[in-house]
């Protein structure tokens, strides 16, 4: 495990959003981003990246390659197999329970969606951020994670028709720019509109940490970082982090500083 994942836990029980955990190990590929972006608009579509396979995916093609090899039991597969406008809340909540307690996420931020979607427990916000964090935390079914991100960007377009401004969705789209469409140009772009609406914002910025960490652009990730310690100076992960990129960028001696400061922190949070 790296020192990213070592540290994961530490930045839960000092206090980080759990949505900003999710995309902690998300930016793995040493692909360089451009300089320069164009904006895109809450709603507008990104052109798409080459190679790829967007095909929609339906709920029967998604609940096909989710239990590929493992089949739920027939009392559950009757709830999410019918129609979901169908489904009484007490029906959804005892399969949204089964999904919980034997880790199916993706069925349970679908399930979690129907309940938004035709009973009112939920919001469009929090839905769309599921969906996106659990189509990134899924590399190894490409239907289920297509399913996910689709599923997710409706959500989106929702939630910025309730609120064009909210950091939170704008995070969530770059998620799904940046993971599903591979579009450099539309990501920055968007992280760009979201500094303009709070520079202060912890996920955001975390977001953008891991942005510059893909492609390597070290000096600047240490000012990112920088920035998240000034914005939580209680949370011994920022510096763990900086003295992770110091590391990278073979400054011995600063990676020592930040490491004994991590330390540090970490025993007075304990």
């Amino acid at each position: 495990m790296n020192n990213t994942g070592k540290h994961i836990s530490i930045a839960l029980a000092a206090g980080v959003a759990l949505s900003v955990l999710f995309i902690a190990n998300r930016w793995k590929s040493s692909e360089r981003l451009p300089t320069t972006s164009a904006a895109s608009a809450p709603g507008e579509m990104p052109a798409m990246g080459k190679g790829q396979d967007f095909a929609p995916v339906d709920r029967i093609q998604f609940f096909t390659a989710l239990f590929d090899k493992t089949k739920p039991p027939q009392d559950i597969a009757r709830i999410i197999l019918k129609d979901p406008k169908e489904n009484s809340s007490d029906s959804l909540k005892i399969a949204l329970k089964w999904a919980e307690e034997t880790g199916l996420q993706p069925l349970y931020t679908l399930i979690k969606s129907d309940l938004t979607e035709f009973h009112n427990q939920g919001s469009p916000i929090e839905t769309a951020r599921q969906f996106m964090f659990s189509g990134a935390s899924e590399h190894d079914n490409t239907q289920v994670r297509n399913f996910l991100f689709q599923q997710g960007k409706k959500w989106i377009d929702k939630g910025f028709a309730i609120d064009s401004n909210s950091v939170a969705l704008y995070n969530a789209l770059i998620i799904y720019q940046s993971e599903y469409l591979k579009q450099p140009m539309a990501f920055l772009g968007t992280l760009r509109k979201a500094m303009s609406i709070d520079s202060n914002n912890v996920e955001l910025n975390f977001i953008h940490l891991n942005l510059l960490k893909k492609s390597n652009q070290w000096q600047k990730a240490v000012k990112k970082s920088e920035k998240l310690i000034s914005l939580q100076p209680q949370n011994p992960y920022w510096l763990f982090e900086a003295s992770d990129l110091y590391g990278q960028m073979g400054d011995s001696v600063n990676a020592k500083v930040y490491l004994d400061l991590a330390i540090k922190q970490q025993r007075k949070t304990k």
